[in-house]
C-alpha cells in the first residue's frame, strides 16, 4: 500500500526533462525570429511605400508650380487700337509691338545659371554637371498671379512693384514677372531642392532663390523648337545649349537671344525625386530622364517624372 502511494506521489511531482525544455525554447526562438523578420520586412515595405507616395506627391507639387509659370510664359494682353506691323532690319524681321511685353519668354541652361541674379539677357550657364535651370517671363496682373493686395506677385509670392517700360510706349509701364527655377542643395536642409528666384520684393529679396519642393535630385528640360519665331510647329527637341547655338543673322545680343529662344514652342520637363530615407538594402536602379537605367547606390530610392508643357501664348492655343 505504501509502495502504491509512493509511486503516485512521484508521478505527481514529475516535470519536463532538460531536453524537452531545450526543444521548446528553440521552437519559441524560431517563432520569435520569424515574427521579427516579418515585422521588419513589413515596416520597411510600408516605409518604402510611404516614400514612393511622397515622391509622387512632391513631384506633382513641383510640376504644378512649374506649370503655372510655363503656361503663362510670353503672356501680354494685346493693346487696343494698336496695329502690329513688320519690317526686315539687318536681316531680321522686326514686328511693331502691339503689347507691353515682347521678346523671348523662356531661357534655359542645361546645368544651372552661373549667377541667378543677372538680368534676363545677361544670364550665363554653369559648366560641368548639375540640374538644369530655366527663366520665364510674362506680363503679370492680379488675375494671372497671386496678388498682394492689387499688386501681382512672382513665383515665391513677393509683390512685383518694379515698373517696366512698355514696348508700345516707354511712358507706359507694366509689371514684368521674371521667375528663375533652379535645382540645388538647400543651405538649411542640406538636401536637394527645387528653388525659385523671382523679380518681386525689394533689395536682396529680388532674385533671391527660395525653396519650393524638397528632395528634387535632378531637373532637366528639352525645348521643342519651331523653324522660326513665327511658326508654331515643333521641328525638333533641343537642349538649352543647342538652342543657344542656333544660327543667327545678327550680332545684336538682345536680338540673338530673342531670335533663338522665341522659337521655343513647348517644353519637356523631367524631375528626378529622391526618397527622404535610406530604405534600400543594396544598390537600386531607376529609369532616368533619358529613359536609361541608372544606379541609385546610396540607399535612397529615386524616380523620374515627366511632363510636357505647351507655351500656350506661343503655340496658338490662345490666339488674340
Amino acid at each position: 500500500m505504501k509502495r502504491v502511494r509512493l509511486a503516485a506521489a512521484r508521478r505527481l511531482q514529475s516535470g519536463r526533462t532538460l531536453l524537452e525544455l531545450m526543444i521548446a525554447l528553440t521552437i519559441g526562438l524560431v517563432i520569435l525570429a520569424a515574427l521579427g523578420v516579418v515585422y521588419l520586412s513589413t515596416t520597411r515595405t510600408n516605409r518604402q511605400s510611404g516614400d514612393v507616395s511622397r515622391m509622387s506627391e512632391d513631384a506633382a507639387i513641383a510640376f504644378n508650380l512649374l506649370g503655372i509659370n510655363l503656361r503663362m510664359a510670353g503672356f501680354s494682353q494685346p493693346r487696343a487700337l494698336v496695329l502690329p506691323g513688320g519690317a526686315i532690319i539687318d536681316g531680321v524681321k522686326q514686328v511693331a509691338a502691339d503689347r507691353h511685353f515682347v521678346g523671348a519668354a523662356v531661357r534655359g541652361c542645361d546645368h544651372g545659371f552661373a549667377d541667378v541674379k543677372k538680368g534676363f539677357y545677361d544670364l550665363t550657364c554653369s559648366a560641368g554637371t548639375g540640374p538644369a535651370a530655366i527663366a520665364l517671363r510674362f506680363e503679370g496682373d492680379r488675375f494671372n498671379t497671386v496678388p498682394i493686395g492689387t499688386t501681382p506677385s512672382d513665383c515665391v509670392n513677393n509683390a512685383v512693384t518694379t515698373a517696366t517700360p512698355s514696348a508700345i510706349d516707354a511712358t507706359l509701364t507694366y509689371a514684368l514677372i521674371d521667375s528663375r527655377f533652379v535645382g540645388q542643395i538647400g543651405t538649411t536642409s542640406n538636401t536637394p531642392e527645387l528653388l525659385c528666384a523671382g523679380s518681386g520684393g525689394t533689395g536682396t529679396a529680388i532674385f533671391n532663390a527660395e525653396p519650393l519642393t524638397q528632395f528634387v535630385d535632378n531637373v532637366q528640360f528639352s525645348y521643342g523648337v519651331a523653324a522660326d519665331r513665327e511658326s508654331r510647329d515643333v521641328i525638333q527637341y533641343m537642349s538649352a545649349s543647342q538652342v543657344d547655338a542656333l544660327p543667327t543673322s545678327t550680332a545684336n545680343p538682345v536680338q540673338v537671344v530673342d531670335g533663338r529662344w522665341s522659337r521655343v514652342v513647348n517644353i519637356k520637363a523631367c524631375i528626378v525625386m529622391r526618397s527622404e530615407n535610406r530604405n534600400q538594402a543594396d544598390t537600386g536602379t531607376y529609369i532616368d530622364c533619358d529613359g536609361n537605367p541608372a544606379a541609385s547606390a546610396d540607399g535612397y530610392a529615386r524616380r523620374a517624372f515627366n511632363s510636357v508643357y505647351a507655351l500656350r501664348n506661343r503655340s496658338g492655343f490662345l490666339t488674340p
